[in-house]
């Protein structure tokens, strides 16, 4: 009985620490970020494909109406995801959400404390900190991402809006912000920024693959009766299946046993797809599974 009875105890624990590690991990992404963003991006004019690279903007709009407003594109990248957060609440996982939270408020916090300010003595060749600020940046962003968590902004609104649109994606989501971005800096900016602001985020998406293994895929498992589920995942998620008719062992009840391999974008459709047309549906969801053969990416 005492051996039965510390093994969940122990299992408790490791839990606890492994969210407290993701949550650690989250700030010291967020600060990484923050501070690649203040010290080599923001101080030579350069832009980023993504909700700073907007907050950015609308703080210059702000400026031409509020000259004395500075350093503040922490502030309105907070206002930008809040929204956001508010509205995902209920289509996101708690803990995703959480550790998000957590994320966004520390970029805001560290973008205000530190000054929008070069700090390394003749480190002013843009090539280099194109290079050396897309690496800085991705390493941050990519290490809240694989604690589970994220720096919001094209994450949250992409979900949001493929949830609506199953014809949208993520990717597609950030291809729209980054045009926005560049076509600004295209008619505001020498062509050399936006040029090497191209490079930074190239470079800055290419690390946060690399640090987050982005293209995520999810084994998931179906339990239910409802056969109209295969029908969903085939028309809505444009993924494959594979099942077979299972046997409750309490109830003797028939099931369908439904497998199918969709990306971390996704699960969150698939999932709330599958709980309306089966309240009582069982889903085991297995992460960062390996898969051997074609997977189309549907990130784009």
């Amino acid at each position: 009985m005492g051996t039965s009875n510390a093994t969940p105890i122990r299992e408790q624990r490791k839990s606890a620490w492994q969210d407290i590690a993701d949550y650690f991990l989250c700030i010291l992404g967020g600060v990484i970020y923050s501070i690649g963003i203040n010290t080599l991006i923001l101080p030579f004019g350069l832009y980023i494909g993504n909700m700073t690279g907007i907050a950015k903007i609308i703080l210059e709009l702000l400026q031409r109406v509020i000259p004395t407003l500075h350093d503040a594109t922490g502030l309105v990248l907070l206002a930008l995801n809040l929204p956001l957060m508010i509205i995902a609440f209920s289509s996101i996982n708690r803990k995703f959400f959480w550790k998000t939270f957590v994320t966004i408020i520390t970029v805001t916090a560290v973008m205000l404390f530190i000054p929008v300010r070069a700090v390394i003595p003749g480190l002013d060749d843009m090539l280099t900190l194109a290079i050396v600020g897309g690496i800085i940046c991705g390493f941050g962003v990519g290490l809240s991402l694989r604690a589970g968590g994220s720096s919001g902004g094209v994450d949250i609104l992409g979900v949001l809006i493929t949830l609506k649109n199953p014809d949208f994606s993520v990717g597609r989501v950030s291809l729209f912000i980054s045009l926005i971005v560049y076509v600004y800096a295209l008619f505001t900016s020498p062509p050399v920024i936006l040029i090497y602001s191209v490079i930074f985020t190239m470079i800055y998406s290419l690390v946060v693959d690399r640090v987050h293994y982005q293209n995520v895929k999810i084994s998931v498992m179906v339990i239910s009766k409802n056969k109209d589920i295969l029908q969903y995942i085939i028309h809505e998620t444009h993924r494959s299946a594979t099942y077979w008719e299972g046997l409750g062992a309490y109830s003797q009840t028939e099931y369908l046993v439904i497998n199918t391999v969709v990306s971390k974008y996704e699960l969150l459709r698939l999932r709330r797809g599958i709980q309306e047309i089966d309240p009582q549906v069982f889903i085991i969801e297995n992460n960062s599974v390996n898969v051997t053969g074609y997977f189309q990416s549907h990130f784009f």
